[in-house]
């Protein structure tokens, strides 16, 4: 029979404490490697979300409908046109007619209005005679200028200003008087100033004219002038 030997118990002891002493020293240079290694930062991503767009399915255009059919217009119906007729031969032993002057019924479209006498007329049939001489001139000239009527025209009042720089003189103003004697336009020949040419050329617009005539008496438009004189009141 075998016969164990004694152990040396301070040798295990000594083995126990050596390993011991190693765990400990280990594990306290992990957690300090451990606790340097810091967890990094939480960084923001971005994210883009892009939305799909449906495809656009494009129809075909319909084929264009061709235009209507326009209907040929009617043709004008062609109007009965008043022609001149032949008036029958006389019979024997009986005189030609006479001419007529003026339209007779028969020449008159149907349902035609006009105002144009019918029949015989008080004209008389061209005999193809002429004047030798032209129709004298009359015996007396008729024309005339235009005339102011008085009591038509408005004396201007003064301004304050024309007042106070003791305005006096005379003033032209060119108007034209139309064939019914009023004034359809004016200009005044030289500006006097001082707010007057205003008011001188409105009492010349308000004035009323016997209007000229022509040789034949005939009223016509035409230029004619107004003198205005002006005193301090």
């Amino acid at each position: 029979m075998f016969k164990l030997k004694s152990i040396n118990w301070t040798w295990i002891w000594l083995a126990s404490a050596v390993f011991s002493l190693v765990v400990h020293v280990g594990g306290a240079e992990f957690s300090h490697q451990l606790g340097k290694l810091k967890p990094e930062p939480l960084r923001p991503v971005k994210v883009k979300i892009v939305e799909q767009k449906p495809e656009l399915k494009i129809e075909p255009a319909p084929p264009p409908t061709p235009p209507p059919k326009l209907k040929p217009k009617p043709k004008p119906k062609a109007q009965k046109v008043a022609s001149e007729r032949k008036a029958p031969p006389p019979k024997p032993n009986q005189p030609p007619p006479k001419p007529v002057q003026g339209l007779t019924a028969d020449a008159m479209s149907p349902g035609g209005k006009v105002a144009m006498p019918l029949g015989n007329t008080l004209m008389t049939a061209d005999t193809g005679e002429r004047p030798k001489e032209a129709p004298q001139a009359f015996a007396s000239d008729l024309s005339s200028e235009p005339e102011l009527i008085r009591d038509s025209i408005i004396k201007p009042e003064y301004t304050q200003a024309a007042i106070e720089a003791g305005l006096e003189g005379s003033a032209i103003v060119e108007v034209l008087v139309a064939d019914t004697g009023r004034v359809t336009d004016a200009e005044i020949k030289r500006r006097i100033g001082f707010g007057m040419d205003e008011r001188i050329m409105e009492s010349a617009r308000g004035a009323r004219f016997k209007p000229r005539k022509n040789r034949y008496g005939r009223p016509e438009t035409s230029w004619t002038e107004i003198k205005f004189t002006l005193q301090l009141p």
